[in-house]
């Protein structure tokens, strides 16, 4: 049976209303007396029944239920949370709510459910123009996001009577676990931003931390999330506010919303809790997404499409070097890695400009291209060269390659000091007079030694042995020393063994014949058998050995030896020869 008034006592409740509105005081007897103890527990203390009904202030043809006040709740709390919660109206409907037929209710049924609330009783029936305490706790969420509150004066549970509260928004963070000793902040989980970025494009995450420090971080204390980037604003923003003001033993997330640089790179993305510009606790975990320029992979069918080169010169110089660049999209379905190189893309894989592989500057996703920056130097022989790069990957070449193209290294003349002999290019350094000879590269006068060369058969002998049938002689000549001939001599035989270049001639002043040997088979100057070679003509420098034949070991030893039919001085008899 529902909760009447009893109407006897009727007319003294209204006039105690009455008299309350007006502040004439007056009283009344039993559980209905308005004492100073049941007006103040505003201030916290339990209110239940009758005590929590007072007199109440209508605002005259407004709504029938009008709101007084009510808790103001925290903006942040963790969850499962416990907080009181008062909310008071007055009753200015004409009616009385009793309460049975009465309560304070959400206004949206889900919303109270979440706070763990669907319906709260009145503490006792009320009458029009009284002034209702609504006491009860609500238990925050267990899920961290944005929770509303709102109540208001239900009748049967069917009809919400006007007016409601005003509305409040909690935000619900998770709780931190701060058990163990740790940083007063700690990263908890963070969402970076994808391996390959486009240069200047919008870039999302976030990062979570807890607060396992003693004090609330508070934005009006200076407390924020900042980039440990170098400089800061690599990503467009050097800093970011807390969403909220975080509680002891709470989780909090920010949202980051950044923009990419805007050239290509590896950039570090970390993020760290300041107060100030003081660094408190963990940072989150640096990880270093790679920008790039996006590749027009558009009806693309080859795993790599070619997008422009520096284009080389039409002429260069022999072993000419020259800075170059060729620029490539990845229009694959696998990232380019480091085992992904810019290479020749010639026939046979020729490689006569002396460049690759050379690795990628910066691994490269699909859909993303790469400058790749490179120097190439020219062949050292004249002639005309193919010029080609493409990208090579683990199973071999990638289509599409650069255009090919061909390069034309000139030729340089060469006579340098050359008197006479060929300049290299089809040209000439110079003839010789009548009756001279050139060795190639100097003239060679018909019948004496050049002054200006070791006379060797004048030098001293430090080794005389017969070897084979022949005098072996060793003469004191340094190494690298240009030999010429004394007479002019006719050659009759040549080669290069295990002792060197071994040119063989016939004197023809004395018609003896005689062999040179340790001569260094780089430098081979008289090679046309059956040739004569004039007095002075050098034959080649001496010191060849071993080392200089690839040949196995048969000696050592950096000089010069002279091999004759008859003994040394008999052939090669001391003197000054007239020079020129």
């Amino acid at each position: 049976m529902r909760d009447r008034p009893d109407p006897t006592a009727s007319a003294a409740w209204r006039a105690t209303v009455a008299a309350a509105a007006l502040g004439l005081g007056g009283g009344c007897a039993g559980d209905l007396e308005l004492n100073a103890a049941a007006v103040a527990d505003d201030a916290g203390v339990t209110c239940a029944g009758a005590a929590c009904v007072r007199a109440g202030r209508c605002r005259a043809g407004q709504a029938s239920a009008q709101f007084g006040s009510q808790t103001a709740l925290p903006s942040v709390v963790g969850p499962s949370t416990r907080l009181p919660m008062t909310v008071v109206f007055n009753n200015c409907s004409g009616m009385y709510w009793d309460r049975e037929g009465f309560s304070l209710v959400p206004v949206d049924p889900e919303a109270g459910a979440a706070w763990g609330v669907r319906r709260v009783p009145l503490p006792s029936g009320v009458y029009d123009g009284s002034e209702v305490t609504i006491r009860f706790e609500l238990v925050a969420p267990l899920a961290t996001g944005h929770y509303p509150t709102r109540w208001a004066i239900s009748r049967d549970r069917v009809e919400l009577l006007q007016e409601h509260t005003p509305p409040q928004d909690v935000r619900v963070l998770a709780p931190a676990d701060c058990a163990l000793a740790g940083p007063a902040v700690r990263f908890r989980s963070q969402v970076a931003p994808p391996a390959f970025v486009g240069v200047g494009a919008p870039v999302r995450g976030s990062v979570t931390f807890s607060n396992c420090s003693a004090a609330t971080l508070t934005r009006a204390e200076g407390w924020g999330l900042t980039s440990r980037s170098d400089p800061g604003d690599t990503w467009g923003a050097a800093r970011f506010e807390l969403p909220t003001d975080v509680p002891y033993g709470a989780e909090f997330t920010v949202d980051l919303d950044a923009v990419a640089p805007s050239q290509p790179g590896r950039y570090a993305w970390s993020w760290q809790v300041t107060r100030g510009d003081a660094a408190v606790g963990e940072a989150s975990p640096l990880v270093q997404p790679v920008v790039l320029r996006p590749a027009d992979c558009g009806n693309a069918t080859t795993a790599a499409r070619f997008i422009r080169q520096t284009t080389p010169p039409d002429t260069v110089d022999p072993h000419q070097g020259f800075n170059v660049e060729a620029s490539f999209g990845n229009c694959s379905s696998t990232p380019w890695d480091a085992s992904y190189r810019l290479d020749t893309a010639l026939p046979g894989g020729a490689r006569p400009w002396t460049a690759g592989p050379v690795s990628l500057p910066l691994p490269v996703g699909p859909g993303f291209a790469i400058d790749v920056p490179f120097r190439v130097q020219a062949p050292g022989a004249p002639g005309r060269y193919g010029y080609r790069f493409g990208i090579t990957g683990p199973g071999g070449a990638l289509d599409e390659a650069a255009p090919g193209s061909e390069v034309t290294v000139r030729c340089i003349p060469q006579c340098g000091g050359h008197n006479c002999g060929g300049d290299g290019c089809g040209g000439s350094c110079g003839g010789c007079p009548g009756g001279w000879s050139c060795d190639g590269a100097h003239c060679q006068a018909p019948d004496r030694p050049v002054c200006g060369e070791l006379q060797w058969w004048n030098t001293y002998l430090t080794y005389a042995h017969i070897s084979y049938g022949w005098y072996d002689t060793d003469l004191g000549v340094r190494a690298n020393t240009r030999v010429q001939l004394r007479h002019t001599s006719r050659l009759i035989r040549t080669g290069v063994y295990a002792w060197g270049y071994m040119p063989e001639f016939v004197d023809l002043t004395t018609g003896l014949r005689f062999r040179l040997l340790h001569l260094r088979p780089q430098h081979q100057w008289a090679t046309d058998v059956g040739r004569e070679y004039p007095a002075g003509y050098v034959v080649g420098l001496s010191g060849g050995d071993t080392r200089d034949t690839g040949l196995p070991q048969y000696s050592t030893g950096q000089h010069l030896c002279v091999q004759t039919l008859q003994p040394y001085r008999a052939v090669f008899p001391a003197g000054t020869d007239a020079c020129r």
